[in-house]
């Protein structure tokens, strides 16, 4: 379930109170839940300190990516785990935030399950994230998860809007919501993902084009690694853009939703057959997310959604 920042904030500060806040937590969430000011706004609380402060608290500590590539290398993590092992300077606690914690390179994530399991006494663990599914399973998996909902209208943008289109026509009233419906649907989900990972691949060549010709003739570089490190950045955008997608479906059912409620049908055939729309479309997420094959989980996925749209 997604949370506004004010009702996770809330959440969590009653956990703060009655004690029971666990160690590392997990936060995620689509354009416009900023997760990183959520973030500090929780590490505030927990030091004492507002989240306009806590930025110059000597017991937070926070990691981006910061390579050319973007990604989070195994000497940042084992700097950040340095400064979490020392003694707090100025009280009991200490705070560790790892931001877009997808980009860290797997050595990286695996440099930092240790801390996760056996994480110093005192300590609060953040890790921030718009694509919680290219994270490794075994850090999700000792995370507590903090999903926030968007404070604003997602943009459809070119490829969102011809996805738009096609739920329209398929859950329309009268619509065919039918297994040659699940096909086409998966056909042009495909087909979204098959342009960002052909557009992403480009830029991949591009810049690995433009460093060779620049740094090539001057310095030993490791370009196969570098390769490795473009390919990754470039299937992150590909898996970005998926759970951007969606997002957007999951949002076609919410709003109506939303309006049936607004006109009280709260409970009736409707209001149910829109939240199995729902629950068909998480139940996919969570497929991708455990490394179900895409194509596999797309076309399962798609005839449950139609199931599920045809039952009274």
């Amino acid at each position: 379930m997604a949370y506004s920042r004010e009702e996770a904030l809330g959440l969590l500060e009653r956990a703060l109170a009655e004690g029971r806040l666990g160690h590392a937590y997990l936060v995620s969430g689509e354009a416009g839940s900023c997760p990183d000011e959520f973030a500090n706004e929780f590490a505030g609380l927990f030091l004492g300190d507002g989240s306009i402060r806590v930025e110059n608290d000597p017991d937070f500590h926070a990691i981006a990516p910061e390579s050319k590539s973007r990604r989070i290398l195994t000497d940042q993590i084992r700097a950040l785990e340095e400064a979490i092992h020392r003694t707090p300077e100025k009280g009991s606690r200490k705070v560790a935030v790892i931001r877009d914690a997808d980009r860290m390179m797997p050595q990286a994530a695996n440099a930092f399950l240790k801390t996760l399991e056996e994480p110093p006494a005192g300590s609060l663990l953040l890790l921030t994230t718009s694509l919680p599914e290219a994270l490794l399973e075994t850090i999700r998996s000792r995370c507590l998860a903090v999903v926030l909902r968007s404070e604003g209208e997602r943009p459809l943008g070119e490829r969102g809007q011809r996805l738009a289109t096609a739920m329209s026509k398929i859950f329309a009233p009268g619509g065919r919501a039918d297994a040659t419906a699940a096909f086409g649907l998966t056909r042009l989900f495909r087909d979204l993902l098959t342009e960002v990972r052909e557009e992403a691949e480009e830029r991949m060549d591009e810049e690995l084009s433009a460093e060779k010709a620049r740094f090539g003739k001057t310095t030993e570089g490791d370009w196969d690694a570098r390769e490795d490190s473009l390919k990754a950045a470039a299937e992150a955008d590909v898996l970005g853009e998926r759970s951007r997608l969606l997002s957007l479906m999951g949002d076609h059912f919410a709003t109506e939703l939303r309006r049936v409620a607004e006109n009280g049908g709260t409970g009736n055939d409707e209001s149910r057959r829109l939240l199995r729309q729902l629950d068909a479309l998480e139940k996919l997420r969570t497929n991708l997310e455990r490394g179900v094959q895409e194509a596999l989980a797309l076309e399962t996925g798609f005839l449950e959604l139609m199931v599920v749209s045809r039952q009274d």
